[in-house]
């Protein structure tokens, strides 16, 4: 049985971006031949919310019912290392709850955090989508791996643009930073290019 996660921001006690979350949870069960059968706001339980930290609010769902929801404090990930790391076909186009094969990726990369590209085009990192700097602007790969929502609402800001990001061109820029639905614009981390890791693939 396919299951799926969604993982949203909750601040000052108030979850965050729920349109782009209720988009996609509704598209991937249609994907499925599903209906979309709840509305997110239906679920949140703000009496679960006992503090002002920033809570990840994680829901897991299959095509027919709600598995488990949960509320837990958010850290952002401390970034002091970061190597590519193959793909080789691996496909993640839903937020799938399993995956054992980015954390393997992860884990035998020698680095905290991982890029992952296929045949030399740039995706995502294994937790958040990506975005690099070329000194003016900020752009994101064209076809991540998954189109997280935090991109999507970035995107239609106007703050970052697509681009066709590959290996041969990645020494144009210099930084990346790595964002998600549970860190803001401002917190996202940020990692020089130049320092990335680049003889793993």
């Amino acid at each position: 049985m396919f299951q799926f996660i969604e993982s949203i921001r909750v601040s000052n006690r108030e979850p965050e971006n729920l349109h782009f979350h209720q988009l996609r949870m509704s598209r991937t069960l249609m994907h499925y031949g599903k209906q979309p059968y709840v509305n997110l706001i239906d679920l949140f339980d703000s009496t679960c919310i006992n503090n002002d930290n920033v809570i990840k609010w994680r829901i897991v769902y299959s095509l027919e019912q709600i598995i488990d929801i949960s509320y837990t404090n958010y850290s952002i990930k401390n970034i002091g290392s970061v190597a590519l790391a193959n793909l080789r076909g691996h496909q993640y186009d839903f937020k799938f709850e399993d995956r054992g094969w980015i954390t393997t990726l992860l884990n035998t990369a020698g680095a905290d955090e991982i890029i992952m590209c296929d045949d030399g085009v740039l995706k995502d990192a294994s937790y958040a989508n990506i975005v690099f700097y070329d000194g003016a602007n900020w752009y994101t790969p064209e076809n991540p791996l998954l189109e997280g929502t935090r991109r999507t609402q970035l995107l239609l800001e106007g703050k970052i643009q697509l681009m066709d990001i590959r290996l041969s061109n990645l020494k144009k820029f210099e930084q990346v930073k790595f964002i998600n639905a549970l860190m803001s614009w401002e917190e996202s981390p940020i990692f020089q290019v130049a320092r990335i890791n680049m003889s793993t693939v």
